[in-house]
């Protein structure tokens, strides 16, 4: 997920909200981001310590790059190379790393995997949305992160969480590295050495390593003294920075009211959520970070009642379809009763003839006796008798003569078959 640094400007932030808000993904990661970081200048490993409280530890060398674990001061980590002004460091074993599980083989105990495709990338959350940490090829043995309370390996939808290997890089702002000493090269040791079976928690975002960062005495042969360098307490945030950050956390309020005023099938509160699970995780202010919390709750039972109405009103939708659909059927089914019209007085019958006249007036058709003579003419002006062609028929109605016309019209009041073609 991209996260939003709360460092910046109030405005540069709201901008940034804004633009993640409407943008998708694809959009918002650059096109650089799909290939492994490298560092522009490799120095000798050595140690570093972290300065301030709360220091973003990044998949990439810039602020423009997601968080992808939080460190405190103290934190010991090894440098291994910069970066315009950041620190590439060794990932910690406490930090998340995640590698495709399509692109790793489990072993029979699923507490390790091996890689089977070539320049693998790890990456610090589960998904493609951030800055691939490194990369490890083919047949390389990964350890993985088990669950305290299940005992079972931590997988995501697509994605198995392992404990990072020395491949895994990421980036720390120099200002908050201060150097502590060298570290030869074939004694580097990770200061934060994993266990066998490390558990962790999996719905832990960020996380901590849980007995704090170790020093990197094995490697030196000679251990640090805690009492030269003790811990400063932890920094609290000034009044600006918390006012500053309350308006920003503000205008996302204001932006996930919009989005519920919206007609339920127009409703998506995807990208809102994300956004408020940045200030759940990272926001200065706790109360801010509890609001967070309650509002992504309502988000989430907001986003139940959301599927649960839109599949109503499909269901709806579909049954007035069905529905319609049988209407029409029937209609195209159903034969028209025959009108019961009572016994007539036919004036003629015979079987119904061309003129060779298309126009109805004075007459249309003509009706012949069995022998083939002309009994008459005809004419239905409210009818048609193309369909009657062929057919033995009696009629009533009322007889005419017109000058120049031949035969005797009958202008048609009811005509009935007498007898249907397979009766002949």
């Amino acid at each position: 997920m991209r996260r939003i640094d709360m460092n910046l400007p109030y405005f540069t932030r709201v901008a940034l909200l804004a633009a993640l808000f409407a943008a998708p993904a694809s959009v918002l990661i650059p096109a650089q981001a799909q290939e492994a970081p490298a560092p522009t200048q490799t120095e000798k490993p050595w140690l570093g310590r972290v300065k301030g409280d709360g220091v973003r530890l990044r998949s990439g060398a810039g602020v423009n790059h997601a968080p992808i674990h939080v460190l405190d001061k103290g934190d010991e980590l090894v440098v291994v190379g910069t970066k315009e002004g950041w620190m590439q460091v060794r990932l910690p074993k406490g930090a998340a790393c995640w590698v495709a599980s399509e692109l790793v083989v489990a072993a029979a105990d699923g507490k390790s995997y091996t890689v089977k495709g070539d320049r693998v990338n790890l990456r610090g959350s589960p998904d493609t949305n951030s800055f691939p940490i490194g990369q490890v090829g083919k047949g390389k043995q990964l350890a993985a992160c088990m669950d305290g309370q299940t005992g079972q390996a931590v997988v995501s939808e697509k994605y198995v969480r392992v404990i990072p290997p020395e491949e895994a890089t990421a980036y720390v702002s120099g200002e908050f590295i201060e150097k502590v000493r060298d570290i030869a090269p074939e004694k580097l040791v990770n200061p934060q050495p994993a266990p066998e079976e490390r558990k962790v928690d999996p719905n832990a975002t960020v996380e901590k390593p849980s007995e704090g960062p170790k020093s990197d005495a094995v490697a030196d042969g000679h251990a640090p003294k805690a009492e030269e360098k003790p811990a400063p307490a932890k920094r609290q945030p000034t009044k600006e920075e918390l006012d500053d950050e309350r308006k920003t956390f503000d205008e996302l309020r204001i932006m996930l009211r919009d989005e519920l005023r919206k007609p339920a099938a127009e409703v998506n509160l995807t990208n809102l959520r994300k956004m408020f699970e940045q200030y759940a995780e990272f926001a200065l202010d706790e109360k801010l970070q509890a609001e967070a919390k309650a509002l992504i709750e309502k988000i989430d039972a907001t986003v139940k009642l959301l599927e649960a109405e839109k599949k109503r009103l499909a269901d709806e939708q579909a049954k007035r379809a069905a529905e319609l659909e049988r209407i029409k059927k029937e209609a195209l089914e159903k034969k028209e009763p025959k009108e019961d019209l009572g016994p007539a007085n036919y004036i003629a019958k015979g079987t119904v003839g061309s003129t060779g006249n298309l126009a109805k007036t004075p007459a249309s058709h003509r009706m012949f006796d069995e022998n083939g003579k002309v009994l008459y003419d005809l004419r239905w002006d409210k009818g048609d008798l193309a369909k009657y062609w062929g057919k033995f028929v009696g009629v009533t109605g009322e007889i005419k003569e017109y000058e120049g016309w031949p035969y005797k019209v009958i202008v048609i009041k009811r005509i009935d078959i007498l007898i249907e073609d397979d009766d002949k």
